[in-house]
């Protein structure tokens, strides 16, 4: 029998319905499992900062560097490849921060991002100052931004949001 879309002869004219069949059963058989390999990823659970230093120090500008601490709730290891985040310490922004490396974050486990700041000394850096030199060692951290993260190649924008107070130690 000739094939008008083809242009040549069908050898098996009764195979090509049952070819279509096994191509929808096999399509619906991994739709569900193809549902939970990509599972939108749920957002880590922020634990605190440690090893604050101050890498440069200057009357009008001075760099800080410090170690944020996250945990990862997922079942399975995600990508981290930019993230972007506004530092504020008691409601005065502190610091912008970008990270433009790829990290790899492991499932159900605790990690650390490396975060550099430029403090603007002459507005927060010196309320910060005088915030430590009053007795106070607690201070309000607000941490705004967004993260792509994912795995398998898919990647998407995750905001970055925490407020809290925060004990420093230096």
């Amino acid at each position: 029998m000739y094939n008008p879309v083809f242009g040549r002869k069908n050898l098996s004219p009764t195979l090509c319905p049952q070819k279509i069949d096994m191509k929808k059963t096999l399509l619906i058989g991994l739709f569900p499992i193809l549902l939970l390999a990509c599972a939108k990823p749920t957002g880590f659970d922020y634990l605190g900062v440690r090893n604050i230093k101050v890498v440069k120090f200057g009357l009008k500008e001075s760099t800080v560097s410090a170690e944020v601490g996250y945990y990862n709730p997922n079942k399975y290891p995600v990508t981290m490849k930019r993230a972007e985040v506004d530092v504020y310490v008691n409601n005065n922004l502190f610091g912008h921060s970008i990270l433009d490396s790829t990290i790899k974050i492991p499932r159900k486990d605790t990690f650390y991002l490396p975060v550099v700041l430029t403090v603007n000394m002459s507005t927060t850096g010196m309320g910060l100052l005088q915030t430590i030199g009053g007795g106070q060692d607690e201070v309000l951290i607000k941490l705004d931004g967004k993260a792509r993260i994912g795995r398998g190649g898919i990647f998407i924008n995750y905001p970055i949001k925490y407020e809290g107070k925060q004990k420093l130690q230096f």
